[in-house]
C-alpha cells in the first residue's frame, strides 16, 4: 500500500556573494525543522518569475519564508532610509508568492525576515533599528557559540483569545500567557498591516508575532523557532500545525 506523500514545503533562498560566485543559499536549520516534522523542502530560487510562481504554487503544500542577515528594500514600504543590506530579488519572489499563495489559502509560515515580508506584503511598514524607537535591543549576541546566539533572549505575551493561546491550551500549556523566546533582529514592525492579527508581543510592546485569521495557516514569528525546533515546546507546536495545515 502506498503512503500518504509527505507535504512539500517551497522555502525560500537568499541570494549571496562567495569566493566571486553568486550562489543561493538557505540555513539548514530550516531545512531540517520542515523534515523533522514531516514535511520535504525544496529550495526557491528567487529568480523564479513569471508562470515559474504559477508552477510553483501548484507545486507546493505551504510556504516557509526564512531568516536572513539581509533586509526588505526600504522602497517596498514606501521608506526612504538607506538599507545596505539588501536581496532584491528575493524580496519580489517572497512578496509575490505571499499574495498569490493567499489568495489560494496556501499554508504561510514566516521566520523573522519572512515574518517582516508577510508584513510588507500586506501593507505594512518596517521599523530598520528598534532599539533606537524606544524598545530594548533585540539583536543578536556578538558571538560565534550557537548556543549563546540562540539563547532564550526575553518573553513573549500572547494574546488574548488569540490563535497562540489555543494552541498552548490545547497542548496543555502549564500557562498560556506567556513563554520565552531567543531574538536576533535589529528590524521590527511599525505599522502592523490591516489585515493582521497580533499573536504575541514583547514586554517592551515590539510585535513579536501574527496571524491573517481568515487563512487556514498564515502565521509570522519575529525570533528563531527552527533552532533546536524538536526540543522547544512552542516550536513543536508551530512546526506541528503547520505540517498538519499543509497536509490537508
Amino acid at each position: 500500500m502506498v503512503g500518504k506523500r509527505k507535504p512539500i514545503i517551497g522555502v525560500v533562498s537568499c541570494t549571496k556573494e562567495l569566493n566571486g560566485y553568486q550562489i543561493q543559499a538557505v540555513n539548514g536549520f530550516y531545512l531540517r525543522a520542515v523534515k523533522d516534522f514531516g514535511g520535504m523542502p525544496i529550495i526557491l530560487a528567487p529568480d523564479i518569475s513569471g508562470d515559474e510562481v504559477e508552477e510553483i504554487l501548484n507545486v507546493c503544500d505551504g510556504f516557509l519564508f526564512p531568516g536572513s542577515h539581509s533586509n526588505v528594500a526600504p522602497h517596498r514600504y514606501n521608506a526612504s532610509h538607506t538599507e545596505n543590506k539588501r536581496d532584491e530579488a528575493r524580496d519580489e519572489l517572497s512578496i509575490s508568492l505571499i499574495r498569490k499563495a493567499i489568495d489560494r489559502n496556501i499554508p504561510c509560515l514566516g521566520i523573522c525576515r519572512g515574518f517582516q515580508e508577510m508584513n510588507v506584503a500586506l501593507g505594512g511598514t518596517l521599523n530598520p533599528a528598534v532599539h533606537d524607537s524606544g524598545f530594548n535591543d533585540h539583536r543578536e549576541s556578538d558571538v560565534e557559540d550557537f548556543e549563546q546566539k540562540y539563547a532564550h533572549g526575553h518573553l513573549v505575551l500572547v494574546q488574548e483569545q488569540s490563535l497562540f493561546e489555543r494552541w498552548l491550551k490545547e497542548n496543555e500549556w502549564e500557562n498560556a500567557a506567556h513563554f520565552y523566546v531567543n531574538t536576533l533582529h535589529n528590524q521590527g514592525v511599525e505599522q502592523l498591516a490591516p489585515q493582521l492579527r497580533v499573536e504575541a508581543k514583547a514586554p517592551d510592546g515590539l510585535i513579536e508575532a501574527f496571524s491573517l485569521p481568515e487563512q487556514d495557516f498564515f502565521v509570522g514569528v519575529q525570533w528563531h523557532p527552527e533552532w533546536k525546533a524538536k526540543t522547544n515546546h512552542f516550536s513543536q507546536i508551530l512546526f506541528k500545525e503547520f505540517m498538519m495545515a499543509a497536509s490537508r
